[in-house]
């Protein structure tokens, strides 16, 4: 019940900026402000995009969550400049900040009450498992293998 409010309200405040940005600038200059904000948004965000990625090759086991973290901050900035308006621009430019990105991993560890980790399937710098965790020793064996079993020779009938 609370989400149908809260985008209510969000929608309400989108509105009023737009009415108040153009009662400022005008209609043209509202569209053209809503534009332009659009996509100077998302070069930033794909800006800041080739860096995380660049980022997350180098992250080491620690850093991995945060690397993860601003991955999903920078595709939620992404989605708030494609979306037109003045406020979802705001919120994306925050998003951009990367002391606002931080301030806010903290904040959903607070009210998680756990610490994010990224879990690997295998193969990660401590052999697979949880990045951050210290170090096990692990056996890897590497081998190769020739199926030797027949093939199938189809169905047979029952002798009589």
């Amino acid at each position: 019940m609370r989400l149908p409010l809260f985008l209510i309200a969000y929608l309400l405040a989108e509105i009023a900026a737009f009415a108040w940005v153009g009662e400022k600038v005008g209609v043209l200059g509202t569209v053209a402000l809503v534009v332009l904000s659009t996509i100077v948004g998302l070069w930033l965000v794909q800006r800041q995009g080739l860096d995380a990625l660049r980022k997350v090759a180098r992250a080491t086991p620690g850093e991995a969550p945060v690397v993860a973290w601003d991955g999903l901050c920078l595709a939620t900035a992404g989605v708030l400049f494609a979306v037109p308006g003045f406020i979802s621009d705001l919120a994306g430019i925050a998003l951009l900040v990367p002391p606002v990105r931080r301030a806010l991993l903290g904040q959903a560890q607070r009210l998680s009450g756990t610490r994010f980790t990224v879990r690997t399937a295998g193969g990660g710098m401590n052999g697979g498992g949880t990045y951050g965790s210290p170090a096990r020793p692990t056996t890897v064996i590497d081998g190769d293998f020739v199926d030797v079993t027949k093939p199938d020779q189809g169905p047979t009938l029952p002798k009589e």
